[in-house]
């Protein structure tokens, strides 16, 4: 999953998300989401790039959010 196609679709449940500056040479910067009361983050990877389903699924957990209620293939289930 693209990273664009996944925060529409935490955008759509109501996430909210903040950029977190990191200083040169203490890696990448990254996105934390927020969904309610819980929080995750999510790399700011390349929007060619496709985020790993692990990664994807870290996230979910996270925010306590469905994941077979991802758009894609259902065999996610």
């Amino acid at each position: 999953m693209t990273p664009e196609t996944f925060r529409n679709w935490l955008a759509e449940r109501g996430c909210t998300f903040e950029q977190t500056e990191r200083q040169r040479g203490q890696g990448v910067a990254s996105v934390i989401v927020r969904c309610g009361s819980r929080r995750s983050e999510l790399p700011n990877a390349s929007s060619r790039k496709d985020l790993e389903d692990e990664e994807v699924r870290r996230i979910m957990d996270d925010l306590d959010l469905p994941y077979d209620e991802l758009p894609g293939p259902q065999s996610r289930v």
